[in-house]
Order: structure tokens, then sequence, then C-alpha cells
């Protein structure tokens, strides 16, 4: 029970009851008692009353104020809205001998007063009223949060991860006959499903201000070709037998082409969707697909390009003209004398005299591990055993931050601005020459043709701002996610190579071994794994 206090009325004058709080009740709060106080009109020495309170034990005190007659002090209450507007609370002050009680009326003509008008709570001020918990807290009026819904979302009934590196065997080597990543669909099968959106509820405060809940957002469908949404529109059912993937966010079905060889018998082969081949791809023929591509032999002085990853189960026998570019990863047994580019990761057992650019990271670490001849440049990060060799085959290792990347998107950062700058003016001449059109003026054949000219400028300035926009998000999550800079070597750096990190460059001239090579105060640095 909280501390109370009471004024007290006889013939000698006026005096304050101060009631010392019951267990864990609150004391006496100085600045409540003194704002009473002044309500009702009653003189205090405040030094009195500091001392008494400060220096108040578990015993009442009878502190006399004045020998001023006063009539008899009613029941007081006073009503405090908190800041966030979400509770009104009650605070009731006992009456002397002779006051009138207070009533459930007279509190919720203080409320109005206050225009509390929603969350009234009847009971609690019906309990106040019985009880008489004297300076103490009573929420009598409480607001309503919003509840918060749930936004739409959509899962999906297939592996959705298409970055998945192989596996190690045993003896260290990769078994790179089980690296088909084609993840087969059927006829009629759902590959996605929407959660449906859960709209929330709307609050209130105390004054009856409605506080809106969060817009939801709905979950809706992004695919391509080869799919059908249900009747109720909530799942994504494949069309076809085929391959099923999820590429920035967006599901794609595509058929999958099988052939033995791509040779003679075959000729180029180009292709929207997915393509096997079982046997080897021969020299100076070529595989284009906007999909993946799975080599279960060897590709030999080829060319393969692929929307998503390439797969070459035995490896790639360059001879100088082959070239491998994909939009995801490369994988393969070995790479050699060939050019490669993966917007993924690259990885391959040996990578010999190859030109390779991946935009992740370069991983020659399974088996022998070995990069030696030509260059190799990763974004992320460089993982081999050996990289050069003891007779000094010329290598280049280039890793680090995507300059052109961060050009571009300072690029496209100025236009927007730029463009977004001139917008609001298009607007207000075009408002202008609308307005102008409604009163009845009328505009030369120039004005006219001048206002077209700038509605069809305003369109295709949004237009461009929307596509750069995109561009700018897909630019800023690429470079967020960049890992650190750095060559993790497992085995031995030859002398000769040359190490370029995030612009530091270096001629190897003593072998590395056993240790992570970083940039550091501006020079290539190694530091231990």
């Amino acid at each position: 029970m909280n501390g109370y206090f009471q004024i007290q009325i006889n013939e000698k004058g006026v005096s304050l009851l101060l009631s010392p709080p019951i267990g864990e009740g609150e004391k006496i709060r100085v600045a409540e008692l003194k704002e009473y106080l002044n309500i009702i009109g009653v003189p205090y020495d405040v030094m009195a009353i500091n001392s008494a309170l400060a220096n108040m034990g578990d015993e009442e005190v009878v502190l006399f104020l004045t020998s001023k007659k006063m009539p008899p002090v009613d029941e007081k209450c006073m009503i405090d809205v908190e800041a966030d507007k979400m509770t009104a609370i009650l605070r009731m002050y006992p009456p002397s001998a002779g006051g009138q009680p207070t009533s459930k009326a007279r509190i919720l003509e203080l409320l109005a007063h206050m225009r509390v008008r929603a969350g009234i709570d009847e009971d609690a001020i019906l309990m106040a009223l019985e009880e008489r918990p004297y300076c103490t807290d009573i929420i009598v009026a409480r607001g309503k949060l919003p509840t918060a819904g749930r936004d739409g979302s959509v899962i999906y009934h297939f592996d959705t991860d298409n970055t998945v590196r192989p596996e190690l065997k045993e003896d260290g080597t990769v078994d790179f006959f089980k690296l088909n990543n084609l993840h087969q669909c059927t006829k009629g099968q759902v590959l996605a499903e929407i959660i449906p959106e859960e709209k929330g509820e709307n609050g209130f405060d105390v004054y009856g201000s409605v506080l809106l809940a969060r817009e939801v957002k709905r979950a809706v469908f992004d695919h391509g070709r080869n799919l059908e949404k249900s009747k109720d529109g909530l799942k994504l059912i494949s069309m076809v037998d085929g391959h099923v993937s999820l590429v920035d966010k967006a599901v794609f079905v595509s058929d999958v082409y099988s052939v033995e060889d791509v040779g003679t018998s075959t000729g180029n082969i180009e292709y929207h969707g997915d393509v096997e081949v079982k046997g080897n791809v021969c020299e100076n023929f070529s595989v284009k697909t906007d999909g993946n591509v799975f080599v279960s032999g060897v590709v030999e002085g080829a060319v393969i390009e692929a929307g998503g990853n390439i797969v070459i189960a035995r490896g790639m026998h360059g001879q100088n003209k082959g070239r491998l570019k994909a939009g995801g990863n490369i994988v393969a047994k070995f790479i050699s004398a060939a050019e490669v580019e993966a917007a993924g990761f690259v990885e391959a057992e040996q990578i010999i005299n190859a030109r390779v650019t991946a935009g992740t990271n370069v991983n020659a670490d399974a088996g022998k591990g070995l990069i030696t001849g030509g260059k190799v440049v990763a974004k992320g990060a460089i993982n081999a055993r050996n990289i050069g060799s003891p007779m000094g085959a010329s290598t280049i290792v280039e890793i680090g931050t995507d300059v052109e990347s961060k050009k571009r998107l300072a690029a496209l950062q100025k236009s927007v601005g730029e463009k977004s700058k001139a917008i609001p003016q298009m607007k207000k001449v075009l408002e202008e020459t609308s307005r102008k059109l409604k009163t009845g003026v009328r505009l030369t054949q120039e004005q006219i043709k001048n206002a077209r000219m700038l509605q069809v400028t305003l369109a295709e300035a949004q237009a461009k701002i929307q596509e750069e926009l995109k561009e700018i998000e897909k630019l800023d999550k690429l470079l967020k996610t960049e890992g650190p800079a750095q060559i993790v070597l497992r085995g031995t750096m030859y002398q000769g190579v040359v190490v370029s990190i995030s612009g530091a460059t270096m001629t190897v001239k003593k072998e590395y071994t056993y240790c992570r090579l970083i940039k550091k105060d501006g020079d290539v640095a190694s530091a231990i794994l």
C-alpha cells in the first residue's frame, strides 16, 4: 500500500496527516503533495514538509499547517494522460472529516474534461471507488495498439539454392560425376505456394484517435513460362516435365534438352532451357542457352554459354580457343587453356594456362588444387593449394573490390539525382498548361507541341529513373555482400607469381606456404590461416 496524506481540520486549525507506505508501497511524492495543497488553498511551510517527509519512519506523522479556519475538504481525484496517449491514470486523495466522497459521475466528468473518450474502464473506476487506494495509480482508460498483421509470403516446394559447392571425398578430391544440380520437376507439380497476407486491426488512443495498422504487403508470383496458377491464384504449378530454379525471386521451369554428344551429329546447340550432354562437347562446336549446362564428359576447344550454371564432370581442354561463360557458377574437373567467365564462383581441381574471371570466388583447393599459368581474377577470394610452379610459369592472380561496379553505382546515383531534380519542374509546366486549357485559354500550336514533347520527355525520364533504381539496387546488394579480399593458400605459392589485391601488386620473390595473402597498409601482406 502506498503512503498517502490527508487533511485534518479541527478548532485549532488545519493539520496534515502523513501516512507511510506499507510493504513495497510507494513513498509520498513531494511534488504531488505540494500540488494538492496548492489546489485546496492551504498555506504550508516548504522546508517543514520536506524535512518531515525526509525523516519519516514507519509511524504516521501529523504536521500542523495553519490556524486558519476552513470548511471540510471533499475527496479529490486527478487524471493524467501518459505522453503516448495510450493510458489515462486516476489518482485519488482522501477527504477530511466531514468531506464528501467522490463519485463515478465525477470521475467520468473529469475524463470528459480531459477529452478522454475511448477505452474507458468502468470496472476499474468502480473498484477504485470501492477500495479507495489513495495516492495510487489506477488505470481508468486504456488505448489499443494496432495489431501488426502479416505480410503475404511465398514458400517454395523445391531446392532454391543454386550456389552449392561440390563436396569433397575422403581422399580430398571431388566426385564431379555427382554434380548434376538440375532440380527435376514433373507436370502438375506444385512448385510454389502463397501464404495470404493477414490485415492488422486498427487501434486507438484514449482520445479516440484512430491508430492505423501497418499496411500489409500482398505476395505475388514472379515466374517465367511453362507455369500456371491455380484457380484461387495461390499455387504455382508446372505445366511440363523439366527443371525448376529460382532466379532473383522468379520461378523458372525449363525443358531439359538431352544429347549424347555435341558434334557433327547435332551441330551447334542453341536452346531456351537446360542442356544435358551425356558425352562430350567436341572441338569447334558450341552450346548456348539461357538455362544450365551439364556435361558428363569432356569439353574440347568448344564454346559454352549459359544463363545459369555450367558443370563439366571431366573437365575442359580449351586448346587456346575454348570458352565458358555462365550467368551463375562454373564447376569442372579441370580447366586448361581456356577463357572462363562466371558471374558466380569457378571451381576446379586444376586451372592451367587459362584466363579465369569470377564474380565471387575461384576455388582450386580440392585434389591437387593447382593454379598455374594464365590469369585468374576473382572479386571475392581465391582458395588454392598451389599457385604457380617451380619452373616459374607466368601466373597472375588478382582479387579485390569491383572498381567498375562502384564507378557504375556512383554514375547511376548521380543520374537519378539529376533526373529527379528536373521532374518537378516538368510537372509544374504541364500542370500550368492543363490549368490554362481548362479555363479556356487558347494556346498556340507551338505551345501545344512543346507541351506534348514535354509529356513524352517526362514519361521517358520517369521510366529511366525506375530502370536505373533497379540497377542501383542490384549493384548495392552485390557490393554489400562482398567478403574480405584474400588469397587462401593451403600449399605453396612459387616465385614469379604476380599477386594483385584491391590495387596493391606484388611479384613473389620468395615462396609462401600455408597462409593468407591480404592487403595491409596499401601493400600485399601475408597472414596466418
